[in-house]
Parts: C-alpha cells; structure tokens; sequence
C-alpha cells in the first residue's frame, strides 16, 4: 500500500495505496505489423485470434480490435487506403476488414491452403500472396471487392515472403534457398538468385525505389541484390541465426533489421564509399538497440521511430537516431477495456483475463512489513518519500471462473455491494449471484434471464443496485434491475443516434444521472437517466483532434474530466455547457510516450485530479481551487512557490503536476474511499516468466 500525502482535504490526507501485483496475463506474441501512413494507425496480429489497431498520431494507444474465428491466426497484414485492411492466415483465408465496424468484409481462400505472404502493390489495385504449396495467386481488389486475377507457376516450397517493385510489374519472393523475381503479367520467374545454402529460408524482404533488393535469412545475414541483372551486391552477417524483419525508412537510406540471436534490433545507414575514382553505396552499421528479451518478429519504421514486437507481446517503440534516451515506451499485451473492478465494503477485486476470471480479497493493514503480492507505502508531496506498511492479512484469491478455453471475455464486473458478477464473451452473456460467508457462486440459468440480455462489449453495475450492457453490434445501452430474485429488463437508450462509430469508454456518474460515452471517432457524448426510461441525450463534446483515453465523472457534481491521447486533460460543466478546466497538450512529459489510461477523482476535494499512464501515477491540482463543504480554500496560503505562483497566474484555469509516483505495467487505479486508493500492475519479470529463458550472449568483460 501507499500513502500519498497532498493538500489536506481533512486535515490529515495520508492516502494508502493497495499495490495489487498478483494480476499475471500472459504474453501474447506479436506476428505481423502493417502501418497506414495516412490514418496514422498501426494494424498488428497476435498469436491470438484477433487483430489490434493503435493509433500512433500522438502517445500510442490501443483504439479498436477486431476478434477473428477461433483457430484463425493471423500471418500477414497490408492495407490498401485508409479504410482497407487485408489479412492472410493459416487456414487458407484471404480476408478483407471493416476497420470502422469492426467486422469482416470479404473473403476468399485463394489456395485452399495456408497462406503465409502477402503483398499489395504502390498502385493499390493488386494482392498477392504467397502459400505452403508454392502457388502465387493475384487478387484484383480495384472496385472495392476481391477478384481472382491469375495464378503463377507452381514453386518448390512455401512461399515465405513477397514484394512488389514500385513499378508493379514485378513481384520479389523468398522461400527456402531462393529469391525469385516473377513478372506479374505472364506469371512465369524472371530471375532466381540462390543463397548460400539450399536449407536456407528467406524470412523476409524489402524492394527499394531503385530497384535493389534486401533480403534477410535463418542464417543471420541480409543480402543485397541488384533486381536489374539478379546480382549480389553486398552480404552482412547481423545475427547468429534468423533474420525475422526487416524495415525502411521513407527516405530508404536507413535499414533495420532483428530477429532471434541475439534479439538486438539494428539500423544500418545508407552510406557513400569512395574508393581512388570509383564510389559506390554501401549499408553500414549505424546503432543498434536492445530493446527485447525474446526474439523479434515483426518490425515497422514511423519515422524516426522504430516500432517492434515479437515473442514476449511488448510493443516497443524506440528511436532510429543516436540520442542519450533511445528507448521512448513499452506497451504491455493488455486487454482492450477494464480488466479489473472492485467491490468497496467487501474489498474484493475481480480480475479479466482471456478465458478467465479471478476474485480476490484485498489485504488488511497492521505495521510496517513489505509483501510479495501487497505491500503499503506512504509518501509525502512534493518529495516523493515513500515507505512500507505491514499487512495484517494477506491479499486473499477466494475464487476462479473459467469459460471455454475458445472463448473470449470481453467484458466483465463485479457489483458494488459483491452480490453479482457479469462477464460477457463474444457470443453470450453470464450473470451469476454472490454470496457470502460461506463463498458460493449460482449462474442464473438462460431460461430466467431478459432476452435483452445480449453480448456486450462494456458492463456497468450502479449504485443503484442497475446492470448496463452496451450491445457494440447496434450500439444499444439495455438497462436492469437487479433484485434479490430475479433480473428485469428496464430500458434502453440508442447511443447510435449521436455516436456512429465503435464506442470505446462508458461511464455513468456515481449518482445515476449521467451516462457518458466516447467513440473511436473522437465523439463524447453525454445522456441524462430518467427513472422511468425515457432517456434524453443532453449534449455533444467539441470534437478533439486527438482521441479519447479515459473518462471520469465527478461525485455530487456534473462535471466530466475527459483524458486525450495528446496529453490534454479538460474538465466539462454539463449543466453550464462550459469548459472549467483545461490543461495544454503534454502538460506531464511522460504523456508524449504513453497516454493516460485512467482518472480518479477525490469525492471531498475535487481540486485534485490523479491520473495514472502505463509507467506513472501521477496527482494534479487545479490552478483556481473550488471551495466545498468539506475544503475550504484559504486564499492568504504562503506554501506556494513563486514558480507554482507565476504558473497559476498564467493559466488560472489549468493545472499543476504536483508529484508522480513510478509504477511498472500499471493496468488500473480504483478509489475505495476518502483515503485509500487500489492499483492493479504488473512486472516484466511476471509477464515474462512463462515464455522460455531469453537468449544469453556474452558481454564484454564477461566470463
């Protein structure tokens, strides 16, 4: 626990902090990465059935995923466009995306086996891909569809990579012992450069501009081709063994490259040689970052940025250039959405993984004694000071609910006063009734329960003993009364009226009055709760150029404080349609690399903001302080600097960053009351402790 002391609401404001570190999710491995300049977003798949889109414009968030059959693992990722995503998987599936539906389009099995390349041209009227029998199929996607367009000559082996030429006529491929230059219009090989050794497989490639060829292989080299007459160029050994990826930059005068020994990630420079009256181009090693424990499979260049992801499911983002701070952030494979949520008297936590929920009772504390799983600490602003607290009783894994092992949770809650759980897969929804002393759970059978009941992709549960499910396929919010005996469906409220696209955060106002909801689009908009149902949509946010990362709504006030992913924080008066806070973009360094993910409000002072990003928990105070019943704001205060002054004056209507506290992987901060505060993390080491041990190479100096 930790105990964060501010400006005292009460007089005391020791604020004691459950460190919640026993919420282990697994890696998820990153397969394959395809970035869209023109949208900004990055599209990459996961050794799990589903495809993730981040949105890179400005700190990278996860913005929207789209869940794929069971069984259906994705290999390779290309857009065409802003709104046309393609993948290709191991089952033989070619398939096009809705990215704003979040829903299939169009599919085709060209091969009727796996497919492991693909490949769109720079005119965006072609597809190629590549399978485990060695066919090529070209697939027109001109007219917004998918086409049959021919076939090539049938080659030894799996096709394991291909690229078009600029130019479109040529397709580049790789596969055990050979690289391929193919003409697209007679489908028959042009050119067939043969590495070193027939056992060799090429894992990747990429065509530059001038028609040069770079590709990289299992046996840790990169080898360069000339595509006019199929000559070698140049060949570098860069890893011991498996050359996975391999990147360009725009200006395509930096290379990088990183696979599996060692799972170093290295930048080569295009760089003129001159030799007596001769000069040539030559890639010479630039830098190289270690920024992966396992090895890396997929890479993609934002410039300057390097974006990389492999084995141990960490998006990593560094830079491409030298500088004294070289890795930027490290995104952890968490779930879209809460995974976590808690009960306040009972102090049970209810943690969402994949196929599983975990209900556990928080500890209790005594003296000072650090733990394992929880431990209390207490600090004091604006030092950072921080120290341990005994726990009495240790935090307490009282159950586990598990689903089918190919089904997905995508939403779960535990109820405020711990007699309900609800958790929502992909294709139904489960209500069960909690009970106490001794510990049971009893699933409410289908037969008993509303048909308005449906899959839902974000669940509330109110004060006022209310469930909410948000049905994302018509963007519905079904509205329940839970009694002692029975669940009864109430009412409904159409959010699609006002808000087009997926919504991605929900969150009603701690006295019922007030649902809030944001969308994928940037929208927020707000609804007023009528007791009888007849629900009315009050008002639309400004449109913010970046999108929306947290919400959070003040208790006993409507006001609503809204996180952007450009470091913004606003607070919104809905009765006075106003803005009455507002911070500038990055008013918190650390928010240029990770963007907040959540918001706690203090109920008894609400001149305090906590926010908390991947890495850091953070607490801020208004500039011009509201007077309450319970604070009173003593104007004559001399415990301002002259900075904190100066700031005041400048944006009296902003706010100030008063302390940060580190943390590692921090997932979610609850408040369970006044003074004590719950936060759900997780460590690297944890998160890594199930994959095999990383690779070790020697160092110098060391044996």
């Amino acid at each position: 626990m930790t105990a964060i002391l501010n400006e005292p609401p009460q007089g005391g404001g020791k604020q004691q902090l459950h460190n919640a570190r026993f919420y282990t999710i697994k890696p998820r491995a990153i397969v394959g990465m395809a970035y869209n300049k023109l949208s900004k977003c990055l599209a990459l798949s996961r050794e799990t059935d589903c495809i993730e889109l981040w949105n890179m414009e400005y700190a990278p968030y996860l913005d929207r995923v789209i869940h794929l059959p069971p069984g259906s693992p994705v290999e390779a990722l290309a857009w065409a466009g802003t709104k046309r995503l393609f993948s290709a998987d191991l089952t033989g599936k070619l398939i096009e995306w809705d990215v704003l539906r979040l829903r299939q389009r169009y599919e085709q099995s060209p091969t009727g086996n796996a497919l492991w390349s693909m490949d769109i041209n720079g005119q965006e009227t072609e597809l190629a891909v590549g399978s485990e029998e060695g066919h090529i199929n070209i697939m027109s996607i001109e007219n917004d569809e998918i086409t049959y367009k021919s076939i090539f000559n049938k080659q030894k082996g799996r096709v394991l990579c291909c690229k078009f030429d600029k130019s479109g006529k040529h397709l580049i491929t790789g596969s055990e012992g050979y690289v391929r230059i193919w003409s697209v219009l007679k489908g028959h090989t042009l050119h067939t450069m043969t590495l070193s050794a027939k056992d060799v497989n090429v894992w990747c490639l990429r065509v530059l501009a001038d028609n040069t060829i770079v590709a990289g292989d299992s046996a840790g080299f990169v080898t360069v081709w000339n595509a006019e007459n199929a000559t070698q160029i140049d060949r570098q050994r860069v890893l011991d063994k498996n050359v996975f990826a391999l990147a360009l930059n725009e200006e395509e005068d930096r290379l990088v490259c990183s696979g599996m020994e060692p799972p170093l990630i290295r930048v080569f420079s295009k760089t003129k040689i001159r030799r007596e009256e001769s000069e040539s181009e030559r890639w010479i090693k630039f830098l190289q970052r270690d920024a992966h424990k396992h090895y890396v499979k997929s890479l993609a260049m934002i410039d300057p940025l390097i974006v990389s992801g492999g084995l141990d499911g960490i998006l990593t983002i560094t830079s491409s250039e030298r500088s004294s701070l070289p890795q930027l952030s490290q995104h952890a494979p968490f779930l879209q959405g809460s995974v976590a949520s808690v009960a306040i008297d009972a102090k049970l936590l209810l943690l969402r993984y994949p196929h599983s929920l975990d209900l556990w009772r928080l500890g209790t504390v005594a003296a000072r004694q650090e733990e394992d799983d929880e431990d209390e600490e207490r600090w004091d602003l604006p030092v950072g000071h921080t120290e341990d607290l005994v726990l009495a009783k240790p935090p307490q894994k009282l159950l586990q609910l598990n689903v089918r092992e190919k089904s997905f949770i995508q939403a779960a809650a535990l109820s405020p006063d711990a007699a309900w759980i609800c958790y929502s897969t992909l294709t139904d929804v489960r209500l069960s009734r909690l009970t106490q002393a001794p510990l049971q759970v009893e699933r409410r059978p289908a037969e008993d329960l509303p048909q308005e009941l449906t899959p839902a992709s974000h669940i509330l549960f109110t004060k006022q003993q209310q469930l909410l499910l948000l049905d994302p396929k018509v963007n519905r919010v079904n509205f329940f009364d839970l009694e002692e005996d029975r669940v009864l469906f109430r009412s409904s409220l159409d959010l699609g009226a006002h808000l087009k696209r997926s919504v991605s955060h929900l969150v009603v106002s701690p006295d019922g009055e007030y649902l809030v909801a944001a969308s994928t689009d940037h929208l927020i908009g707000v609804w007023r709760l009528q007791p009888a149902g007849k629900h009315k949509h009050l008002v639309n946010l400004p449109r913010h150029r970046a999108g929306t990362t947290a919400l959070a709504m003040h208790e006993g006030r409507p006001r609503l404080v809204v996180a952007y992913a450009d470091g913004r924080l606003v607070e919104y008066d809905l009765v006075k349609r106003a803005f009455t806070c507002e911070t500038v973009e990055y008013l918190i360094p650390g928010t240029r690399h990770f963007c907040i993910r959540g918001i706690i409000l203090d109920p008894k002072n609400p001149n305090i903001f906590l926010v908390h990003t991947e890495e850091y928990l953070y607490v801020l105070e208004r500039n011009k302080r509201l007077a309450t019943e319970d604070y009173v704001v003593n104007t004559k205060s001399k415990k301002y600097s002259q900075e904190s002054r100066s700031l005041i004056a400048a944006n009296p209507n902003g706010m100030r960053l008063k302390t940060q506290l580190p943390r590692q992987h921090l997932v979610h901060v609850f408040r369970l009351s006044p003074n004590e505060l719950v936060n759900v993390s997780i460590s690297t080491s944890n998160l890594l402790a199930s994959l095999p041990p990383p690779f070790q190479r020697k160092r110098f100096g060391a044996s």
